[in-house]
Protein backbone atom coordinates (compact mmCIF):
# COMPACT_ATOMS: atom_id res chain seq x y z
CA UNK A 1 0.00 0.00 0.00
CA UNK A 2 2.59 2.26 0.60
CA UNK A 3 4.39 1.65 -2.03
CA UNK A 4 1.53 3.04 -4.28
CA UNK A 5 1.41 6.30 -3.17
CA UNK A 6 4.96 7.11 -1.50
CA UNK A 7 8.59 6.35 -2.68
CA UNK A 8 12.02 6.51 -0.74
CA UNK A 9 14.97 7.22 -1.96
CA UNK A 10 18.97 7.45 -0.81
CA UNK A 11 20.04 10.71 -1.42
CA UNK A 12 23.64 9.50 -3.39
CA UNK A 13 24.08 12.73 -5.67
CA UNK A 14 24.53 16.45 -4.74
CA UNK A 15 21.26 17.44 -6.23
CA UNK A 16 19.52 15.11 -4.01
CA UNK A 17 21.18 15.87 -0.91
CA UNK A 18 20.06 19.31 -2.07
CA UNK A 19 16.73 18.24 -1.45
CA UNK A 20 17.32 16.51 1.94
CA UNK A 21 18.60 20.01 2.80
CA UNK A 22 15.88 22.15 1.50
CA UNK A 23 12.80 19.76 3.13
CA UNK A 24 14.93 20.52 6.06
CA UNK A 25 14.83 24.12 5.64
CA UNK A 26 11.51 23.94 4.91
CA UNK A 27 10.09 22.59 7.80
CA UNK A 28 12.67 23.26 10.56
CA UNK A 29 13.36 27.09 10.00
CA UNK A 30 10.06 28.23 7.85
CA UNK A 31 7.56 26.12 9.18
CA UNK A 32 8.84 25.62 12.83
CA UNK A 33 11.05 28.03 13.95
CA UNK A 34 13.82 25.83 15.38
CA UNK A 35 16.51 27.25 13.45
CA UNK A 36 17.31 30.76 12.18
CA UNK A 37 16.62 31.33 8.38
CA UNK A 38 19.31 33.69 8.86
CA UNK A 39 22.26 31.17 9.36
CA UNK A 40 20.76 29.88 6.31
CA UNK A 41 21.11 32.08 3.21
CA UNK A 42 21.45 29.18 0.87
CA UNK A 43 17.39 28.04 2.24
CA UNK A 44 19.00 24.72 3.09
CA UNK A 45 19.72 23.44 6.50
CA UNK A 46 22.82 21.41 7.07
CA UNK A 47 25.95 21.04 9.67
CA UNK A 48 29.12 19.10 10.16
CA UNK A 49 27.05 16.08 10.69
CA UNK A 50 26.32 16.27 6.59
CA UNK A 51 29.97 16.41 5.64
CA UNK A 52 30.55 13.53 3.16
CA UNK A 53 31.32 10.23 4.99
CA UNK A 54 29.89 10.98 8.27
CA UNK A 55 26.01 10.42 6.85
CA UNK A 56 24.02 9.35 4.69
CA UNK A 57 20.38 11.02 3.89
CA UNK A 58 17.24 9.89 2.64
CA UNK A 59 14.19 11.67 0.96
CA UNK A 60 10.29 10.89 0.24
CA UNK A 61 8.40 11.48 -2.34
CA UNK A 62 4.54 11.97 -2.70
CA UNK A 63 3.95 9.88 -6.51
CA UNK A 64 0.84 11.39 -7.02
CA UNK A 65 1.52 15.17 -6.80
CA UNK A 66 5.30 14.76 -7.38
CA UNK A 67 6.22 16.67 -4.01
CA UNK A 68 8.56 16.00 -1.89
CA UNK A 69 7.71 15.24 1.51
CA UNK A 70 9.93 13.80 3.97
CA UNK A 71 13.62 14.21 4.97
CA UNK A 72 15.98 11.95 6.92
CA UNK A 73 19.61 11.07 7.69
CA UNK A 74 21.73 8.56 9.15
CA UNK A 75 25.27 9.77 11.24
CA UNK A 76 27.27 7.18 11.32
CA UNK A 77 28.93 6.49 14.69
CA UNK A 78 33.02 7.31 14.21
CA UNK A 79 35.82 8.69 16.14
CA UNK A 80 34.08 11.63 17.81
CA UNK A 81 30.96 11.52 19.95
CA UNK A 82 27.55 11.29 18.00
CA UNK A 83 25.14 14.15 18.30
CA UNK A 84 23.05 12.11 20.84
CA UNK A 85 26.19 11.51 23.23
CA UNK A 86 26.89 15.28 23.28
CA UNK A 87 23.17 16.22 24.19
CA UNK A 88 21.87 13.50 26.30
CA UNK A 89 23.52 11.56 29.54
CA UNK A 90 23.46 8.02 28.16
CA UNK A 91 22.61 5.61 30.85
CA UNK A 92 25.15 2.82 28.23
CA UNK A 93 27.66 4.04 25.79
CA UNK A 94 26.90 3.77 21.98
CA UNK A 95 27.86 0.36 21.12
CA UNK A 96 30.32 -0.27 17.96
CA UNK A 97 33.13 -2.36 16.97
CA UNK A 98 35.11 -3.63 13.98
CA UNK A 99 32.24 -5.79 12.35
CA UNK A 100 29.29 -3.86 13.24
CA UNK A 101 28.63 0.02 13.09
CA UNK A 102 26.29 2.17 14.62
CA UNK A 103 24.57 4.97 13.55
CA UNK A 104 22.17 7.80 15.00
CA UNK A 105 18.77 8.26 13.17
CA UNK A 106 18.12 12.17 13.47
CA UNK A 107 16.72 15.37 11.06
CA UNK A 108 13.66 12.71 10.65
CA UNK A 109 11.02 15.11 9.54
CA UNK A 110 7.40 15.61 7.19
CA UNK A 111 6.66 19.29 5.02
CA UNK A 112 3.72 20.61 6.67
CA UNK A 113 1.26 19.16 3.90
CA UNK A 114 1.61 15.80 5.81
CA UNK A 115 2.11 16.38 9.22
CA UNK A 116 -1.02 15.64 11.50
CA UNK A 117 -3.58 18.54 10.66
CA UNK A 118 -1.51 20.11 8.54
CA UNK A 119 -0.58 22.87 10.94
CA UNK A 120 3.03 23.13 12.62
CA UNK A 121 3.21 21.38 15.63
CA UNK A 122 5.89 20.01 17.96
CA UNK A 123 7.42 17.59 16.41
CA UNK A 124 8.45 17.89 12.87
CA UNK A 125 7.11 14.51 11.96
CA UNK A 126 4.07 15.23 12.91
CA UNK A 127 3.04 12.19 15.42
CA UNK A 128 0.67 12.55 18.43
CA UNK A 129 -0.44 10.76 20.64
CA UNK A 130 -4.45 11.23 19.73
CA UNK A 131 -4.37 9.19 16.76
CA UNK A 132 -8.06 8.92 15.62
CA UNK A 133 -8.33 12.28 14.67
CA UNK A 134 -7.18 12.56 11.25
CA UNK A 135 -8.56 14.66 8.85
CA UNK A 136 -9.03 15.37 5.04
CA UNK A 137 -7.78 18.42 3.43
CA UNK A 138 -8.08 19.91 0.02
CA UNK A 139 -4.26 19.27 -0.49
CA UNK A 140 -3.78 15.81 0.66
CA UNK A 141 -6.43 13.49 0.73
CA UNK A 142 -6.49 10.34 2.83
CA UNK A 143 -5.87 7.01 1.69
CA UNK A 144 -8.31 4.28 0.74
CA UNK A 145 -7.97 2.43 3.56
CA UNK A 146 -7.52 5.58 5.78
CA UNK A 147 -4.07 5.25 7.37
CA UNK A 148 -2.85 8.62 8.39
CA UNK A 149 -0.72 10.07 5.90
CA UNK A 150 2.05 11.60 8.33
CA UNK A 151 2.49 7.59 9.48
CA UNK A 152 2.41 6.12 6.10
CA UNK A 153 5.53 8.32 5.06
CA UNK A 154 7.07 8.08 8.56
CA UNK A 155 6.81 4.46 8.55
CA UNK A 156 8.82 4.38 5.08
CA UNK A 157 11.37 6.40 6.17
CA UNK A 158 11.88 4.46 9.08
CA UNK A 159 12.02 1.62 7.19
CA UNK A 160 14.69 3.06 4.91
CA UNK A 161 16.61 3.29 8.06
CA UNK A 162 16.10 0.06 9.13
CA UNK A 163 16.86 -1.65 5.57
CA UNK A 164 20.05 0.23 5.32
CA UNK A 165 21.70 -0.82 7.93
CA UNK A 166 20.56 -4.28 8.07
CA UNK A 167 22.22 -4.37 4.67
CA UNK A 168 25.40 -2.49 5.77
CA UNK A 169 26.27 -4.24 8.69
CA UNK A 170 25.21 -1.32 11.28
CA UNK A 171 23.82 -3.22 14.12
CA UNK A 172 22.00 -0.24 16.60
CA UNK A 173 20.61 2.99 15.76
CA UNK A 174 20.16 5.49 18.13
CA UNK A 175 17.65 8.13 18.36
CA UNK A 176 16.25 10.96 20.86
CA UNK A 177 12.15 11.17 20.07
CA UNK A 178 9.07 12.38 21.48
CA UNK A 179 7.18 10.06 24.02
CA UNK A 180 4.44 10.14 21.86
CA UNK A 181 6.24 8.66 18.78
CA UNK A 182 8.03 6.37 20.69
CA UNK A 183 4.91 4.74 22.02
CA UNK A 184 3.36 4.66 18.31
CA UNK A 185 6.32 2.68 17.34
CA UNK A 186 5.98 0.28 20.25
CA UNK A 187 2.34 -0.21 19.06
CA UNK A 188 3.34 -1.26 15.99
CA UNK A 189 5.45 -3.92 17.79
CA UNK A 190 9.15 -2.57 17.82
CA UNK A 191 11.16 -2.63 20.41
CA UNK A 192 13.18 0.60 22.12
CA UNK A 193 15.16 0.85 24.40
CA UNK A 194 14.90 4.04 26.60
CA UNK A 195 18.55 5.31 27.86
CA UNK A 196 18.11 7.86 29.82
CA UNK A 197 15.65 10.74 31.21
CA UNK A 198 13.56 13.71 28.89
CA UNK A 199 15.47 16.73 28.00
CA UNK A 200 14.23 19.96 26.16
CA UNK A 201 15.75 19.88 23.02
CA UNK A 202 13.55 21.61 20.13
CA UNK A 203 10.56 19.83 22.73
CA UNK A 204 10.88 17.24 25.07
CA UNK A 205 13.12 14.28 23.97
CA UNK A 206 13.93 10.95 24.98
CA UNK A 207 16.77 9.12 24.47
CA UNK A 208 16.27 5.50 22.43
CA UNK A 209 18.51 2.53 20.95
CA UNK A 210 16.82 0.22 18.44
CA UNK A 211 18.34 -3.39 17.45
CA UNK A 212 18.45 -3.39 13.38
CA UNK A 213 18.07 -7.19 13.22
CA UNK A 214 15.39 -6.84 15.40
CA UNK A 215 13.52 -4.28 13.80
CA UNK A 216 13.94 -5.46 10.28
CA UNK A 217 12.06 -8.97 11.19
CA UNK A 218 8.97 -7.46 12.38
CA UNK A 219 6.10 -8.62 10.89
CA UNK A 220 4.49 -4.70 10.90
CA UNK A 221 6.09 -4.01 7.62
CA UNK A 222 4.77 -6.39 5.69
CA UNK A 223 1.34 -5.63 7.72
CA UNK A 224 1.69 -2.57 6.34
CA UNK A 225 2.97 -3.27 2.29
CA UNK A 226 6.07 -1.72 2.35
CA UNK A 227 8.80 -3.56 -0.09
CA UNK A 228 11.94 -2.86 -1.78
CA UNK A 229 12.77 -0.38 1.29
CA UNK A 230 14.18 2.55 -1.02
CA UNK A 231 15.61 3.26 -4.20
CA UNK A 232 19.07 4.96 -5.36
CA UNK A 233 18.19 8.52 -6.60
CA UNK A 234 21.04 8.08 -9.49
CA UNK A 235 18.88 6.04 -10.89
CA UNK A 236 15.12 7.61 -10.56
CA UNK A 237 13.60 9.34 -13.44
CA UNK A 238 14.00 12.53 -12.28
CA UNK A 239 17.46 12.00 -11.56
CA UNK A 240 17.93 11.38 -15.11
CA UNK A 241 15.93 14.42 -16.03
CA UNK A 242 18.37 16.59 -14.49
CA UNK A 243 21.16 14.82 -16.07
CA UNK A 244 19.54 15.55 -19.67
CA UNK A 245 18.79 19.40 -18.55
Amino acid sequence: MHNDYFEIFLADTQESKDINYSIRYQVYCEEMGFENKDDYPSKMEFDENDDDGKSVHFIAKNKITGQWVGAMRLIFKQDDLLPIEQTCKLEEKVRKNNVYGAVELSRLCLVKDIRRRFKDIDPPHGITDDLDKQQENDKVLLMPNHQKISQMVLWGLLYAAVDYGYSNKIMTSYFMTTAALAKVLKRRGLNLTKLGDSLQHKGERYPFRMDTSDVYHKNVWKESGFSGGYGLFSRSSESQLISAA
